[in-house]
């Protein structure tokens, strides 16, 4: 992307929504290596509603503690600053993009679902690669097409040209993008995750979910996401904005080290934490 193209669609999505202050200050915590758990908790317990999110969230199978947890402070210790971090963002993410015009809601459902699945196959593939940090990863999934819905709703005219496109030829998004635009959903999303100051593992994987190896150091989470992505395409969860599946990169493919027989396994485990997966937990779908 030139210069002049990532000026203009900052022009364009000026009016983009923030991430809540309390998300910001968090953010600002965790990189601050003499931050405590007491200092990320009381910042959090000031906000009642994310609060609430985050006991449901560590209560719920996602983690499967036998003990209830109580503080948000125990919640802190248990599961980490950076789980901590990404949990909450994920609900406000959500939270961000709930109240759009009708006309484009079912098309915003379908993406999340897609979305989801993807996060859902992030965490699946990222616990058998025995990663340390799946929240990290649930989370990379879930803002992967952020970029599709910065299109959908705030580049309209642009969007409306790659839909045509993908109808017409029957191609990947990203394809059609490539052919009308001077940008990608890839880096939209990348330039969200600058704006919004999200940690580079977060921001490479949405950035080059279609292009792992270029992801440098940040090539298994991008790699992760990759696949997942394909996976939540071969589930049929949701809609990415077109029915065809994305080509397996062989650098992923062979930097991810998953036995293929391993595959169909990983697909029911998926699914059935898809199935699962209680949304309310994360959102106030009544909101």
């Amino acid at each position: 992307m030139k210069p002049t193209d990532l000026k203009r669609i900052i022009r364009r999505i000026s009016d983009l929504p923030t991430l809540p202050r309390t998300v910001l200050r968090i953010t600002e915590l965790i990189n601050n290596p003499r931050s405590s758990a007491s200092d990320l908790a009381r910042v959090i317990t000031d906000d009642q509603v994310l609060t609430a999110r985050l006991l449901r969230l560590v209560n719920s199978a996602f983690y499967g503690f036998p003990q209830q947890i109580s503080t948000v402070t125990r919640a802190v210790v248990l599961i980490g600053f950076d789980a901590i971090r990404n949990l909450l963002l994920t609900t406000s993410v959500f939270d961000l993009f709930t109240n759009t015009k009708e006309r484009d809601q079912q098309k915003l459902e379908k993406f999340w679902d897609h979305s989801m699945a993807c996060a859902v196959g992030a965490k699946v593939i990222a616990s058998h690669l025995r990663y340390e940090k799946v929240e990290a990863l649930f989370v990379a999934g879930l803002l992967h097409d952020i970029g599709k819905i910065i299109e959908m709703l705030y580049l309209q005219d642009d969007f409306t040209r790659v839909e045509a496109l993908v109808a017409e030829k029957n191609i990947l998004m990203l394809r059609a993008e490539e052919q009308l635009l001077t940008y990608t959903h890839a880096e939209v999303g990348k330039l969200l995750a600058e704006r919004w100051n999200l940690p580079p593992k977060l921001m490479n994987a949405i950035a080059y979910h279609h292009q792992p190896d270029l992801a440098a150091e940040n090539a298994l989470e991008a790699s992760i996401v990759h696949l997942a992505d394909i996976l939540a395409r071969a589930l049929n969860v949701g809609s990415g904005g077109d029915s065809k599946m994305p080509a397996l990169n062989p650098s992923s493919w062979e930097l991810l080290n998953i036995r293929a027989d391993a595959i169909s396994p990983l697909l029911e485990e998926i699914e059935k934490e898809f199935q699962d997966i209680d949304l309310s937990l994360i959102v106030d779908l009544n909101g």
